[in-house]
């Protein structure tokens, strides 16, 4: 049967689609289908097949995040079916889903064993199966939580944290072209969601990452530029995505900045519905001077917990700094976290 003809423009205008909203993926499984519908068309159109096509790639890869792996080989077979294949890469792709299944198949099993597995002792440990595929798998899978800890991450089991008690708190920094409020603007935010345990203070879970550069309406003063190495061609044409950024306030119970006067500004005037919403400051919220340290900074602080020696004032950076922070335990053993989260 022949293939109606189509618009190889309407045909990448859906994959660019598909490749923004790889991360949602329920719509990246749609978006996809949706291309893997016309695949066949598009490559009589083309000629030759591109060695890259994201309805299909980002199709198998979606399904393989979800452990779908019989969906992903289907998706390869469809996918030789419509041409799309230069000789001998369907095997390879299957081979890859393959390796992918044996790397989840074990890694489930050593997690079970071993709740809160660092990232590199899993590797360590499952050195039967196909390191890169391992490593794909871990970074990638949606099927196994992962709790931030010094430079990785820890491995769990979502029932493991089935019967705890937990909120969704959105850790944020905001780098921007000077201190006011009201006159200077943001030109890079970094947002972490994560899932908490309420009652200890344990992040359970890194629901989503987002960092955004945004161009302001004037230049970036030269020493401010020097703070955090921002600087006007870095920024150059970037708008941040308003709507991801609300989506994700949206999801989030609280709202956390190590400095949240300063960061609470911003937010407020960039995404006004933040306003109702609780915030919690890391250098008030906690008593630092009671366990002894003599300073707030949140680079002091790191240092003093052995987190790092170096910060470079970039958004998501920073962000990463004070969840590994609030991660580190009072002299009586409980989250820096937990006390943040009971003040008021």
């Amino acid at each position: 049967m022949m293939n109606m003809p189509i618009d190889l423009n309407d045909f990448s205008a859906l994959n660019h689609e598909i490749m923004k909203n790889r991360e949602n993926l329920n719509k990246a499984i749609s978006l996809s289908e949706q291309g893997m519908e016309n695949l066949s068309a598009a490559l009589d159109a083309y000629g030759e097949a591109p060695r890259s096509i994201p309805c299909r790639d980002i199709l198998i890869q979606t399904y393989a995040r979800l452990d779908r792996f019989d969906e992903a080989r289907d998706v390869a077979e469809r996918a030789e079916n419509a041409g799309s294949y230069r000789p001998g890469r369907k095997q390879a792709v299957l081979a890859r889903i393959d390796a992918l299944e044996q790397a989840s198949d074990r890694l489930h099993a050593c997690v079970y064993d071993n709740p809160g597995l660092r990232e590199d002792q899993a590797m360590a440990l499952l050195t039967d199966c196909d390191q890169k595929a391992l490593e794909w798998y871990i970074t990638h899978t949606t099927t196994i939580k992962k709790q931030p800890a010094q430079h990785t991450y820890r491995l769990r089991l979502p029932f493991h944290d089935e019967t705890r008690n937990s909120i969704k708190a959105a850790v944020v920094d905001v780098e921007t072209t000077g201190m006011s409020h009201t006159k200077d603007e943001i030109v890079e935010i970094g947002v972490m969601l994560c899932n908490v345990d309420s009652d200890s203070g344990e992040l359970l879970e890194v629901l989503k990452e987002e960092n955004e550069l945004n161009q302001p309406s004037f230049p970036i003063p030269p020493f401010v530029s020097r703070i955090h190495g921002i600087t006007d061609k870095e920024v150059d044409g970037k708008i941040m995505d308003y709507s991801k950024l609300e989506q994700l306030f949206q999801e989030a119970d609280l709202l956390i900045a190590h400095n949240a006067p300063f960061d609470r500004g911003f937010i407020q005037r960039y995404f006004p519905s933040t306003k109702r919403m609780i915030w919690h400051c890391s250098i008030k919220g906690i008593n630092w001077k009671q366990y002894g340290f003599p300073t707030r900074k949140l680079l002091d602080l790191c240092r003093y917990h052995n987190i790092t020696e170096h910060q470079n004032h970039r958004a998501l950076d920073d962000v990463k700094l004070t969840v590994q922070l609030l991660q580190q335990q009072t002299p009586t053993g409980d989250y820096y976290l937990k006390e943040l989260l009971a003040a008021t």
